[in-house]
């Protein structure tokens, strides 16, 4: 896939892309400053909770960190961060060509916490100018923007740059210690598995009459597929992640189910009697304040071996929540973080660590070591699973993982993006929506 593509706030800029050129030919400084006890320089792109958080992270994991760059959307979240890290004026950038600006600076590494659909160009533009990076999950909503990810993983693979994500488990001492005994055969050839995701209701914000319909829907950016990838990708990925690491790669067929049954009983008492609901009218019969995502899917994924693998994720306010992973074999079952039951049976013993920081802590390491981790095409593939049980619980469609990879045209997010109307996509139908 060409890094000619749509998203981008990239080609919305030539200063934008002026500064990714100028980014590009610091690439030999980045990479020797980060050599043995050197400081490394990180910037934040996105700096809500979960960017704040993950920088805190990267500040415990590892000595000689500095967070030096903030860059957002909004103008008070970029100005937060910068309080909050003691950070200089000429460092601090929002707008939507902000993370441009940052990557531009003089920094070593990206913590990249922005919403979801913006990941992809955010990524390739770091990867080209010679950043390490740290990405959230999702790292995209549709298979075009994970086509561009795998695209930026090769070129931290050719600059010998870190790519580390946020799917935590895979840096969690219990998910690894009981991934060797799985992968070593303690419980036989792996003939199924579950995994959930099962929560209660997610925040929802109001309209503020000082953000365009644009903004504010970025502000609220869960509630659009175009913007999150819907639940199943925000958070299910973790689970269908172990479902990945215990088969070594992807589904070969993925077919779901799902829909929108709760949702907006959470939501419009909250909005149906303000100006901008009436203002922002409807798509389908829909208000399009409410958003557009499901509220809950299941899956079955089949692997390689044959195996297929149960699914489920949703929100479901005042119901009882479900969160983990089963994987059974034909000589045992295990929970996948520290127990195994069957022929050899085992039971986690050491010491627990936060995972969070600790995936930090492996990227830090490995740069110093000058073997950077690349995480990049796993997490791509691990994103895509989850897009792809969307797109078969959308349409109601079954389809095999190398359409998916290869030839779906999916790409949901809307093109020269800034300040003005919204984009408001109608709720999905099986039947009537697509597969594209």
């Amino acid at each position: 896939m060409s890094s000619v593509s749509r998203r981008s706030f990239l080609k919305t800029s030539a200063m934008a892309a002026g500064a990714v050129v100028l980014a590009d030919m610091a690439t030999s400084r980045v990479l020797g400053a980060t050599n043995g006890s050197d400081k490394i320089r990180v910037g934040i792109i996105g700096c809500g909770g979960r960017g704040r958080d993950a920088a805190r992270n990267c500040l415990a994991s590892s000595s000689g960190i500095e967070i030096v760059a903030a860059a957002d959307l909004f103008e008070g979240q970029a100005k937060g961060a910068q309080n909050e890290f003691k950070m200089k004026d000429d460092h601090v950038f929002w707008g939507f060509d902000s993370y441009a600006k940052l990557i531009a600076s003089d920094v070593d590494m990206i913590i990249d916490a922005g919403p979801p659909a913006f990941r992809p160009d955010h990524l390739l533009a770091a990867a080209k100018a010679g950043k390490h990076i740290f990405s959230e999950k999702p790292v995209g909503v549709d298979p075009v923007g994970c086509r561009i990810v795998i695209e930026a993983a090769n070129i931290c693979k050719e600059k010998n740059l870190g790519f580390v994500a946020g799917t935590q488990r895979r840096h969690e001492v219990r998910y690894v210690e009981t991934m060797k005994r799985i992968h070593d055969g303690d419980i036989g050839e792996l003939v199924a598995g579950q995994c959930y995701w099962v929560g209660g209701g997610i925040w929802f914000r109001g309209k503020d009459a000082k953000l365009s319909d644009l903004e504010w829907q970025c502000h609220n950016w869960y509630h659009w597929d175009w913007l999150s990838g819907d639940q199943v990708c925000e958070q299910h990925i973790h689970n269908i992640d172990i479902m990945n690491w215990c088969f070594n790669g992807p589904p070969k067929k993925i077919w779901a189910q799902g829909g929108r049954q709760s949702r907006d009983e959470e939501i419009l008492p909250q909005i149906k009697n303000t100006e901008d609901f009436k203002r922002m009218g409807e798509t389908d019969g829909h208000p399009n304040m409410a958003g557009n995502i499901y509220d809950h899917m299941t899956a079955e994924l089949e692997y390689a071996n044959g195996a297929r693998c149960f699914s489920v994720s949703g929100h479901i306010p005042h119901g009882n929540g479900r969160v983990g992973e089963r994987i059974v074999g034909t000589k045992g079952t295990s929970n996948c973080c520290g127990s195994i039951t069957g022929e050899k049976s085992w039971n986690f013993s050491g010491e627990h660590q936060s995972p969070y920081v600790q995936e930090h802590a492996d990227l830090i390491k490995s740069i110093r070591d000058g073997k950077p981790l690349n995480e990049g095409v796993r997490v791509a593939e691990s994103t895509l699973t989850a897009i792809g049980i969307r797109m078969s619980a959308y349409t109601g469609r079954e389809f095999s993982w190398d359409w998916l990879m290869k030839s779906s045209k999916l790409d949901i997010v809307p093109k020269d993006l800034k300040p003005g109307p919204g984009h408001f996509p109608a709720i999905a139908v099986p039947g009537k929506t697509k597969l594209v």
